[in-house]
Parts: C-alpha cells; structure tokens; sequence
C-alpha cells in the first residue's frame, strides 16, 4: 500500500526512460568532472613551490616574504576551487539539458510506436512508422513494429474473408433445406414422393454442413499439436485409398488404378492424415472427370524427397485459377462443384497437411485434357 502511494506521489515525467537517461548522463557527467577537479587540485597543491625553493631577496624580512607566498597559494586555490565549480555547475546544466533534448530527439520513433500502438484497431491497421534514420536499434524496433502491422493487417483481413466465405457457404445449404421445406408446406397436394424427396435435399444438406464444419475445424487446428508422427509408407497408403475409391469410380464410369512404383516409400508423419491427403487427391480427380475418364496413382522416390502424384483425364484447370487452386472455398466450376457436394475445403486441407510435414503440393494442368497433382514430402531414411 505504501508502494502505490509513493508511486503515486512522483511525477509522470520522472517514470520515463527520457528522464532517468538524462539521470544517468548527469550523474556520470558529475563524476567525471569531480574526478577531474580533485586531480587539478591535488596536482596544483603538490606541484606549489616550498619556501626553500624560493630566493631570499628580502634577508631580513624572511617570514614576510613566507606569508606573502602562503596568503597568494591559498587564494589562488580558492579562486581555482570556485571557477572550478562555477564552471562545473554550468556544464552539467548545459549537459542535462543538452541529454535531455538528445534523448528525447533518440527516443522519438520509440514515442512514435508508443503513440501508433495505443490508437491502432482493426480498422487502421494499415497505418506504419515509416521511420527514416540509420540502421540502429531504434530503426530495428520501428521497422519490426511496421511489419508486424503488416502480418496483424493480413491476419486480420484473411479471418474477415474467412468469415465471409464459411458464412456463405453455410447458409447456402441452409437457404436450399428452408426453401424445399416453405415450398412443400403451401403445397396441399403433396405426396408420399415429394415428402421422400424433401428428406433426400435435406439429407444432402446437413451432409454438406457437417461436411464444411469438420473441413473447418480441421484448417482451424494448430499444426502439429494433435498429429501423431510414425514410420508412414505413403505407397502402401495410397493403394489401400484407391481400392477404397474403386467403387465410386466404377459407379462413374472411371477406370482407376495404381500406378507402376516402388513397393516402400517412407516418410515421417501422420499417417491419418497423409491418407486424408491422398484421399481428397483421388476423390477430387474422380469428381471432376469426364465420362470414361482414368485416374492413375503412382509413388516413388526422388533424391531426398517421396513423390506421390493423381493423374486424370478431367476437365482440367485454366492457368489463372492453379495460382487459386489451393485457397479455401476456391471452386473451378462452382455450380458443378455445389451439385456434386464439394466444400471447397478439400484441396485446402490438402495444402494445410502437406505444409505441416514439411512438405509442398503443387498442379499441372491443361483445359479438357486433365490435371496431375504433384505432392513432395521428405524421405525418412
């Protein structure tokens, strides 16, 4: 309690760094120059003539001629201890005050960054230091502020969009239950089938939700924190995703199959998730194929890195959209991609584990000739 009222009690401008650096000058400044008058003095005391040093010129008046010398020594140390406070005094006025201002001129980008952080929000983000000066601490402090600005401003406008997007694509199956469900309600002639059929769109409406909720969740997840790293044979996984998916694909009129490889190819990872991985690859290659299409899954080994790739015959992916390929909620066809259930999630998820391994996931593609995803992860030897 007594703390806190003596705190209470100094002044604010006694708290700042500006103020206890002029501190600290000043007192330095006080010691030096103490220093320096106590040598001055003590080196004009000893170096002062002793009365045997000096000719008698006056024989008989020899203790005159000694009080004479005693009386001039005294005052001339006097006057010198006196211009030597004197002057003493007004440097260290003259240096305080000059510390201060000096400080005060060094510390101004710092008051800058104190000032910018005190009134930044979200909706300013955009606001910099912009501090022009040489490359010193200050500099470093004002430049790694600005850039933290500048990944809060590209963080917070990629949680905006985030939310803009989930919203959307959440309430579109929501709107599309809501409509199918009004319109049945004012129909008084409804039958068994439409009921069968109303169950059908709702069905594949909270598939879908639930769908976008886990995709969702799972890009929200930290990176490594839940996974669960073990010895991984990315060929062996990918063969049991594609007997998993020859089904589907039959059902579609695709023909998919393994291709030639290496029987073991090791990785260091989540085995999970590098099967979700491969599994969202060959699920999107068999979506958006053609009538008749192929898909062929292959793995081997290049240098220090295992290579898996999903080939297709599909309807390709224009050169401006693979740069967005890979971003959430990013469809090629997005009125095709709706109608067969995607999320838009898929190839996101992609990117998000393959990064976590260490890993990077990258696409090739013509227009109506098909598309080939290349992932790369590091071997574990």
């Amino acid at each position: 309690m007594r703390k806190g009222a003596v705190d209470m009690r100094i002044p604010a401008f006694m708290k700042t760094i500006r103020f206890r650096l002029t501190l600290w000058y000043s007192a330095l400044l006080i010691l030096v120059l103490g220093l320096l008058l106590v040598v001055i003095n003590v080196a004009m005391v000893q170096s002062r003539p002793t009365i045997s040093e000096v000719p008698p010129r006056f024989p008989g008046d020899l203790e005159s001629w000694r009080e004479t010398i005693t009386d001039e020594r005294d005052r001339n140390l006097t006057d010198l201890r006196n211009y030597s406070l004197i002057g003493a005094g007004a440097i260290v006025v003259i240096g305080a005050a000059g510390g201060y201002i000096l400080s005060g001129m060094m510390l101004k980008p710092v008051s800058r960054v104190a000032s910018l952080a005190s009134r930044i929000s979200h909706t300013n983000l955009g606001e910099r230091i912009n501090h022009q000066g040489p490359e010193d601490e200050v500099k470093h402090l004002a430049d790694t502020f600005d850039d933290m600005l500048g990944r809060l401003d590209g963080a917070f406008e990629s949680q905006k969009q985030f939310i803009q997007d989930a919203s959307h694509e959440l309430g579109t199956p929501i709107a599309v239950a809501q409509t199918n469900i009004e319109v049945l309600e004012t129909d008084q002639s409804a039958t068994t089938a439409d009921y069968k059929h109303l169950m059908e769109v709702v069905k594949r409406s909270l598939d879908r939700i639930n769908n976008l909720s886990q995709g969702l969740l799972l890009l929200s997840q930290g990176s490594q924190a839940q996974t669960k790293w073990t010895e991984v044979d990315v060929a062996s996984l990918a063969e049991e995703a594609v007997s998993e998916a020859k089904a589907s694909a039959a059902a579609d009129g695709l023909s998919l199959e393994m291709g030639a490889g290496i029987d073991h190819v090791m990785v260091k990872g989540d085995a999970i998730r590098i099967k979700q991985v491969i599994t969202n690859l060959v699920d999107n290659a068999i979506r958006y194929n053609r009538p008749q299409g192929k898909v062929k899954v292959s793995a081997r080994i290049e240098g220090s890195n295992a290579i898996l790739e999903v080939e297709d015959t599909g309807i390709g992916i224009s050169r401006a959209e693979q740069q967005r390929i890979f971003d959430r909620f990013y469809r090629v066809d997005k009125s095709r991609s709706r109608s067969q259930g995607g999320s838009g999630l898929g190839l996101a998820i992609v990117k998000k584990i393959v990064e976590e391994h260490g890993g990077t996931v990258s696409v090739e593609s013509s227009l109506d000739q098909g598309s080939t995803f290349r992932l790369s992860l590091p071997r574990h030897v």
